[in-house]
Formats: C-alpha cells, sequence, structure tokens
C-alpha cells in the first residue's frame, strides 16, 4: 500500500468488495458513525417489520423510532457488516407490540472503535477553545 490509497473510517485498508446499491446515499459523518455505534453498545437498536426500520431501544424492551440520520447509518454499517442482525425478540412502541431483531455489535467492531476513540482524542470544549484563541 502507498501512501496516497485511502484507508477506511477505522484505518484499514478498504477491500475489493462489490458496493452494496442500496439507494441511500454514504454516510461519511465520522461523529455520527461512533454516535451509532455507542448507541448500538449501550443501549442498542431494533429493526422491526419487512422494511427493516431503525428503533432505538430505551428500556427493557420499549423501543422508539430513530432519527432519519441514525438509520442510515446503521444500515451503512450492517451493509458493511460493522454491525449485525441477531435474533428474533419482542419489542412495545407506544402501546404496540410486535417482533423484531436485535442489532448486535460484533466483537472486532467494538475494539476498532474504541481504537479510533483513544486514536481521536477528546473534543476541545468552548472553553478550551477561547484559551487557544
Amino acid at each position: 500500500m502507498t501512501a496516497a490509497e485511502p484507508l477506511d473510517l477505522f484505518g484499514n485498508e478498504p477491500t475489493a468488495t462489490v458496493p452494496v446499491e442500496t439507494g441511500r446515499p454514504p454516510v461519511n459523518d465520522m461523529n455520527l458513525i461512533e454516535k451509532v455505534l455507542q448507541v448500538a453498545e449501550n443501549t442498542g437498536y431494533a429493526l422491526v417489520g419487512p422494511a427493516e426500520r431503525v428503533y432505538r431501544i430505551v428500556a427493557n424492551a420499549t423501543i422508539e423510532a430513530a432519527p432519519a440520520d441514525e438509520t442510515d447509518a446503521v444500515h451503512q454499517l450492517l451493509d458493511s457488516k460493522w454491525l449485525t442482525k441477531g435474533g428474533t425478540h419482542i419489542y412495545t412502541c407506544h402501546g404496540h407490540a410486535g417482533p423484531g431483531n436485535s442489532v448486535l455489535v460484533p466483537r472486532a467492531t467494538k475494539e476498532k472503535a474504541r481504537k479510533w476513540r483513544a486514536l481521536a482524542g477528546r473534543p476541545i470544549t468552548p472553553h478550551q477553545q477561547r484559551k487557544v484563541s
């Protein structure tokens, strides 16, 4: 690999895979990807229905619809195998109960995300930014 070749979001060489055509624009916002990975690790996501709508798990088996940008990021991470579809569970949303699949975070993804967070460093707060200016 030469220095001119791009790396993926986690610093690895891109693999020569055929891109999955989903009709959704790619998510290039690393802050959003990081947020989605944190939510997936901590509270979780669920995929509901044949369209696999993305919901956030807010309590034991209670879900609420995820924002559109998170939905796109979750589907992109699923398509690229950074997240995987888990088993079927019964979830409740606004008094309605039904089946859905959990979204799992593979160990390799957790390790890569933690490495990325450590390498990226802590963000500068507005207070620190005033000191620099």
